[in-house]
């Protein structure tokens, strides 16, 4: 099963309290990179939430949002100091004793508006615990379902340039006997007509070494063999994303070995058709797991 490091999902639930949304994006790294956007009140819990995310992502940039909305009831919960409003009424007492002005009793506004008199009541998120990292999870198999969607799709176009990268490497092996027969011949006939006269088992020893110099059957049959390991890869679970991109880079090797082996303009053409293929498949690669 391929994934794809791309992927989106939302997820919202609701409970007793109110209502819980998580927002997961996910694009292409080299490494698994997660970074979180929480409220103050749940940031003791990014541990669990990261343990969790790892349990179902191995690489990319992974993005999550959690938004955390209260109830009305719940919101508008405040709550009074009264030790606190104690202690301010008990030093403006004593400030009115000690003070040779004249002055008039604190306003109500007056006291409100004293830090930490008056105090919103914050909801103690280990009670929604559960309910949140079971939304993360819920929210996690979204974003596989869709990073597998991609990754299906990119499987797909991989799959079909190995076929015509098969088919071309093929081809050149098929080539092979006839176009080693024709520079052999050809090479000979210059030789002939040269005025300097050679010994002609050294010449027939330096055609056989110059034949093997040219002869791309190695790559042709390093070609097929990548080409079968790609596909097996493919076919393999976990994160293969890396490997993939090895096999991109050897693919690749033997296709410039063949172009700069090549005397023939069919198969130099053959080697730059090969060399574009393999370049697509590792764009798709880039973005796989």
């Amino acid at each position: 099963m391929i994934y794809s490091m791309t992927g989106f999902a939302r997820y919202e639930a609701a409970h007793p309290q109110g209502i819980l949304s998580w927002e997961i994006r996910a694009v292409n790294h080299r490494f698994l990179d997660i970074q979180f956007r929480l409220p103050d009140s749940v940031r003791a819990l990014e541990m669990r939430f990261r343990e969790c995310i790892r349990e179902y992502v191995e690489r990319g940039r992974i993005d999550v949002t959690l938004k955390l909305q209260w109830s009305v009831d719940k919101t508008g919960a405040l709550q009074c100091d009264e030790a606190r409003l104690n202690a301010l009424l008990a030093a403006v007492e004593r400030i009115e004793t000690l003070s040779p002005f004249s002055h008039s009793a604190p306003s109500l506004d007056c006291l409100l508006m004293y830090p930490g008199i008056i105090n919103e009541v914050e909801m103690d998120v280990t009670q929604i615990e559960t309910v949140i990292v079971t939304a993360l999870e819920h929210s996690l198999k979204l974003l596989n379902d869709s990073r597998q969607r991609e990754g299906d799709a990119l499987k797909q176009a991989i799959i079909e340039r190995l076929h015509k990268v098969e088919a071309l490497a093929k081809e050149v092996g098929l080539w092979q006997p006839e176009l080693l027969q024709r520079q052999h011949s050809k090479l000979l006939q210059r030789l002939q007509q040269s005025p300097v006269q050679g010994d002609a088992q050294r010449l027939e020893q330096e055609l056989v070494f110059w034949a093997q110099k040219i002869d791309n059957s190695e790559e042709v049959d390093r070609l097929l063999t990548h080409v079968a390991e790609v596909r097996r890869l493919l076919e393999q679970k976990g994160s293969v994303g890396k490997t993939l991109d090895f096999m991109m880079q050897e693919l690749n090797r033997e296709a410039n070995t063949m172009a700069s082996k090549s005397l023939d303009s069919q198969v130099s053409k053959v080697a730059v058709d090969l060399k574009v293929l393999i370049e697509q498949m590792r764009e798709q690669v880039q973005n796989i797991e």
